[in-house]
């Protein structure tokens, strides 16, 4: 994502704050679990373990866990990108896809979180 969008964008994880967790699914059905490090309403870039199982121009679906206390929200994605970031690790863009009340929600995520 670039700068100028930082207003509408959700840094999160950051300063003892309790992390944004996601859960990204590909179409074989195999997991790759992480971290949301940038949120938007329009897309998010993550920090994710297993991501070998991710791959850009990909179409998946996304688990997000704003926190421990409140339900998990549902959406679909399409990988932008995808790079490595250390052992096991790699960080990729995801852009939302889905519509409805689960894009409503997740609009209102981002809004709590900034």
């Amino acid at each position: 994502m670039q700068d100028s969008e930082d207003d509408a964008n959700s840094h999160v994880g950051g300063g003892g704050e309790e992390p944004v967790r996601i859960w990204v699914e590909n179409v074989e059905g195999a997991i790759a679990r992480g971290i949301v490090e940038v949120l938007s309403d329009h897309s998010a870039v993550v920090r994710l373990i297993g991501a070998d199982l991710i791959t850009s121009g990909n179409d998946v679906t996304v688990r997000i866990a704003v926190s421990r206390n409140s339900p998990t929200l549902g959406g679909a994605a399409h990988v932008r990108w995808v790079k490595p970031a250390g052992d096991d690790t790699s960080e990729c863009e995801l852009e939302w896809t889905h519509t409805g009340p689960e894009r409503d929600q997740l609009a209102c995520a981002v809004l709590s979180l900034s």
